[in-house]
């Protein structure tokens, strides 16, 4: 069986993945009480979950964003965008340059987030929208909840992306950039309790213990053979 570089590369990332997920978790356990701008914002996360369990949304916006994602990372690597199609059930774009993260971008990168984070502060400049903070961290919570659970679903359902990019190697990308993702949008809700340096240390002191002990565990089988 022969094993690709990209799978060795993710196999070597799952212990910063897991010192990520627990540095996370306890960082969530942080926030508690919580404040003003992280209830808004959990109230919009949980009242998109829970229209997401009842209802479908409308295909047109979920393709419209992933679409627009890869298009804008795209961008970002200096490549152009020679078409670009949206339909209710399907979508694609032809660019000029393609890598993994072009290619898996729209199931890290919450799009629909940052759109409204630029929109309410390029308004700011003119109008006096500062009173309406709070709908702000509503709706980016919702728009949050939105890349989740509609990415979850996809995911499941399996996409091209993920099996050009390789499985393994894109599920654990994929992972990981999602958690320093929800850790930059929790900055952005609660940007006096997080403090994004210790955060990336904490999750580095644990991966490192990890790899310790997996080092030791294979010495000493290597030894007992």
């Amino acid at each position: 069986m022969q094993i690709s570089i990209k799978s060795v590369i993710a196999v070597a990332l799952i212990p910063f993945a897991i010192g990520l997920l627990i540095s996370f978790g306890k960082l969530v356990v942080s926030l508690i009480p919580l404040n003003s701008s992280e209830i808004w914002f959990l109230t919009g996360f949980v009242i998109f979950f829970a229209v997401f369990l009842v209802k479908s949304v409308p295909g047109r916006v979920y393709v419209f964003g992933h679409e627009l994602t890869h298009a804008f990372w795209t961008i970002l690597f200096r490549g152009k965008i020679k078409e670009f199609n949206v339909s209710s059930k399907s979508g694609s774009v032809i660019t000029s340059k393609s890598n993994f993260l072009i290619s898996l971008a729209p199931y890290f990168f919450p799009i629909y987030t940052f759109l409204i984070i630029f929109i309410f502060y390029i308004l700011a400049f003119f109008l006096p929208v500062s009173k309406y903070i709070e709908w702000l961290f509503f709706f980016v919570g919702v728009s949050y909840s939105f890349h989740i659970f509609l990415n979850f679903e996809s995911l499941s359902i399996g996409q091209s992306d993920v099996k050009k990019t390789g499985k393994v190697f894109s599920y654990i990308v994929i992972t990981i950039l999602n958690i320093i993702m929800a850790v930059v949008v929790l900055k952005f809700v609660a940007p006096e309790k997080i403090i994004i340096k210790k955060y990336f240390f904490e999750s580095w002191t644990v991966a490192l213990k990890i790899c310790k002990f997996v080092w030791r565990y294979l010495t000493e089988l290597y030894n007992l053979i």
